[in-house]
């Protein structure tokens, strides 16, 4: 059998080394591929990486910028301002919410028209507040978004939204808004919580400026209460020594003129009771005609001192009767006519004078004092007048004399209590100075007013107006009624 020579193959060690060659090739290609990969997540880390110490300067920077400062509206626009500067968005605002009714208080914006952000403002109660209540940190993007938000995002000109609210304590203080022209689809979980330590920064500063406006406003209050209460006390301070002062100018007045009568009357009795077989008829009427002048005038202090405690403690009663003021006026005349010696008294009332309803007594004592008053500073042969007219819903009286008058610096004070004018009258014939302030009190009393018009060497009139009261007599006579009934 015949053998056949095959010769040893040379292409066996080309084949080996074609295999290592497409190891090799492999291998670097696993190890590109492996490098390309670490360069990806190199890149996107270094990416996360920059972002992140971008948001933590932006942290650092807002913080120090509205941490320096209390004021409430360089709060709000260095928030609004860091949103655009650091956190890369071309439209933001911050608001800050009314605490009882939620409802905008303040803000501040940064890229938005006015236009723009009235509008995104009037959608807080559709849109905005119920947004805010479901997310810490709420994104609306235009491609995805419902019809109500696409319509808001599309007059903004934008096309995703990022509302951040702010919140103290769970309450809902104000919220933060930033808009992109460009989509963003989702946040990441890192980002919400930049977002969410973002927004809690700005609710701290905000709540710091709103306390600290609370406290200097409680501390102005503060100030204000005591600079009143101060000037509460120097007030009451100096109204009780002008009470003391008037305390004893009461007590001193008081004293004085109680004592010049009790003196008269004393001496007088003391000469009738030792001397009075030796006195002649004539020296012993003029004895008992002072005795009588003295007495009447202690009465009438008296009765002055009586009704000036009723009227300040509010215990003056006026009895509502009809009254014919014209016959009030005669039945002065009549018991001033021996005074008035040569004084004449006129009575001048229109022939419509009306019937009033006021209290009689308390009537005639006014003008008894008037016309007393008046007769004090007429000149001899002189006439003083009551004038009565209708007015408006009443009637108006005056009483008109001829005597030296009243200066104008005067004319207010002779209605104070104690009052008198430093004149020879006066100084011949003292008084309590009681007189005029009790007549302003009774026409107070009655629902009419008092006032003295006067001028130097012009003579005086007093001047005083009554309504006619006709009410107060039907509520007398409803009240009479019911009592009979019951």
């Amino acid at each position: 059998m015949r053998r056949i020579y095959k010769p040893k193959s040379k292409s066996r060690p080309k084949k080996k080394g074609l295999n290592e060659l497409l190891k090799a090739y492999d291998e670097l290609d696993r190890t590109a591929k492996t490098l390309i990969r670490t360069d990806y997540l190199l890149h996107r880390a270094n990416e996360r990486f920059d972002q992140q110490i971008s948001q933590l300067h932006a942290l650092h920077r807002v913080g120090s910028s509205i941490n320096s400062t209390f004021d409430l509206e360089l709060i709000l626009s260095g928030i609004s301002e860091s949103m655009t500067k650091d956190l890369d968005f071309e439209k933001s605002g911050i608001v800050f919410l009314e605490k009882n009714s939620q409802r905008p208080l303040q803000s501040a914006y940064t890229g938005f028209s006015s236009a723009e952000y009235r509008l995104f403002l009037d959608s807080f109660a559709e849109l905005l507040l119920p947004a805010l209540q479901q997310e810490d940190v709420y994104l609306q993007t235009a491609a995805y978004a419902p019809v109500a938000w696409g319509k808001l995002l599309n007059s903004l000109s934008v096309s995703s939204l990022l509302l951040l609210p702010m919140r103290i304590k769970s309450r809902l203080i104000g919220f933060i808004v930033g808009a992109r022209s460009h989509v963003t689809v989702r946040l990441t979980d890192s980002e919400r919580r930049f977002y969410a330590m973002y927004a809690s920064q700005a609710s701290t500063a905000i709540e710091n400026a709103r306390l600290y406006e609370a406290l200097g406003q409680a501390n102005l209050t503060l100030e204000e209460k005591v600079q009143e209460r101060t000037k509460n006390l120097v007030a009451a301070n100096e109204q009780l020594r002008e009470l003391d002062q008037a305390k004893s100018n009461f007590i001193s007045l008081v004293s004085h003129e109680l004592r010049t009568p009790l003196t008269a009357i004393k001496g007088f009795i003391v000469t009738l009771f030792h001397y009075d077989k030796e006195i002649p008829e004539d020296k012993r009427r003029v004895y008992l005609s002072v005795l009588n002048e003295e007495t009447d005038r202690l009465t009438r202090l008296i009765n002055e001192l009586l009704d000036i405690s009723r009227i300040e403690s509010g215990r003056m009663e006026i009895l509502w009767r009809p009254v014919s003021v014209p016959e009030v006026a005669q039945r002065v005349f009549s018991t001033l006519a021996v005074k008035a010696n040569t004084v004449k008294l006129v009575n001048e009332f229109s022939d419509n004078f009306p019937q009033i309803v006021a209290d009689p007594d308390k009537l005639e004592q006014v003008l008894m004092n008037l016309v007393g008053n008046a007769l004090r500073y007429s000149p001899p042969e002189s006439s003083i007048r009551v004038i009565g007219h209708v007015h408006e819903n009443g009637v108006i009286i005056g009483v008109k004399d001829e005597g030296p008058g009243i200066a104008f610096a005067e004319l207010e004070k002779v209605f104070d209590k104690f009052y008198r004018l430093d004149n020879e009258a006066n100084r011949k014939n003292p008084g309590t100075g009681l007189g005029l302030p009790i007549c302003r009190a009774l026409i107070n009393l009655h629902g009419g007013k008092i006032w003295v018009e006067s001028e130097v060497n012009q003579g005086c009139q007093f001047i005083f107006t009554l309504p006619l009261n006709a009410d107060k007599l039907e509520a007398k006579v409803d009240e009479a009624s019911r009592q009979a009934a019951s």
